[in-house]
């Protein structure tokens, strides 16, 4: 752990030198009025932890990844200079990025009285073969099994039906599988995408010909990408898959915006569930889980992903539903 940490203190002020460089570059760069939104910033989070919504169908950024200097009089290029954990949005505050007013929406997932609804969607390839129950994704579905009624889909087929179907409505939504953004290579764009256990590739474009068939908005289920650059969202539909599973009634999504290994995904995917089935706020998970992975893992990464409408989102049952204000 002691040599874990030093090589964190030493990656620390390289991730607070970019956070800083990119929270400049949105606020340092442009009219009077981005001057005034850039103090009135400042000032209010250096004051105390704020709750942030960013609304935007056109600039997506890692929001938890900016970084603040807590001392205004810091000048973080200099070679030894003092940073702190606390500046980096995505530890002290509560964020969410949302694509405007969706009608009908509601942060509360209700349940009713019974155990809620969680459908995984699982490449198989990730596990150990000779032990089906272990590895990344075997950690997850014990987790979610605890608390949920799970419905397993491992193939494109499987997920094809399920969300074409308007009689599928479940509370919860978890991808345990390989995956990536828009891609550029020499023979051009591809689509953002993912794979199940059969390798065949699940597009953006899948997701709204499955949303057009199914003719009804999911119920506003949390979807949890564990999923690298799951958590992307740009302006154009097939450059991620987050504007697609929000067109097709998702209600929270949450995922990372870079590759990560698979056991830390595991780790903190299953750290997640475990606290947001306590009835917990997502948000807030995401915000105490960034803190912990830090002091207890040395790693940063909880930083990186990304909370897509859903500050407020949790799970209720119908008596906690029915306490709740309209």
């Amino acid at each position: 752990m002691d040599s874990a940490q030093a090589a964190l203190a030493d990656i620390g002020l390289v991730l607070a030198r970019s956070g800083h460089a990119l929270f400049e570059f949105l606020f340092s760069c442009g009219d009077a009025g981005l001057s005034r939104l850039r103090k009135a910033l400042c000032d209010a989070l250096r004051s105390r932890p704020q709750i942030v919504t960013i609304t935007s169908n056109d600039l997506f950024l890692p929001w938890g990844m900016l970084y603040l200097p807590p001392d205004p009089e810091t000048r973080l290029p200099q070679r030894s200079a003092a940073w702190d954990w606390k500046g980096f949005l995505g530890y002290t505050h509560l964020i969410e990025h949302t694509l405007g007013f969706v009608e009908n929406y509601h942060p509360l997932i209700e349940h009713g009285t019974e155990r809620p609804q969680a459908g995984l969607q699982f490449d198989l390839r990730m596990q150990n073969g000779d032990a089906p129950g272990t590895g990344p994704i075997g950690a997850v579905r014990a987790v979610i099994e605890t608390h949920a009624d799970v419905s397993e889909r491992s193939c494109k087929q499987d997920l094809a039906e399920a969300l074409s179907d308007p009689r599928v409505r479940d509370h919860i939504m978890v991808f345990g599988a390989h995956g990536c953004g828009e891609r550029q290579d020499q023979r051009g764009a591809t689509q953002a995408r993912l794979t199940l256990t059969d390798g065949e590739s699940i597009c953006s474009s899948d997701l709204e010909y499955w949303r057009t068939t199914r003719q009804e908005r999911l119920p506003d289920p949390l979807c949890f990408m564990m999923v690298c650059e799951g958590g992307r969202t740009r302006t154009f539909v097939h450059e991620g898959l987050g504007r697609p599973l929000f067109d097709l009634g998702v209600g929270c999504l949450i995922g990372p915006e870079i590759e990560i290994p698979k056991n830390f995904g595991s780790l903190y995917t299953c750290r997640f569930f475990e606290e947001f089935f306590k009835g917990e706020r997502a948000a807030a998970v995401a915000r105490s889980l960034t803190q912990e992975f830090l002091t207890t893992h040395a790693t940063p990464l909880g930083l990186v992903f990304t909370l897509l409408r859903g500050i407020d989102n949790r799970l209720v049952d119908a008596s906690a539903a029915a306490r709740e204000p309209a």
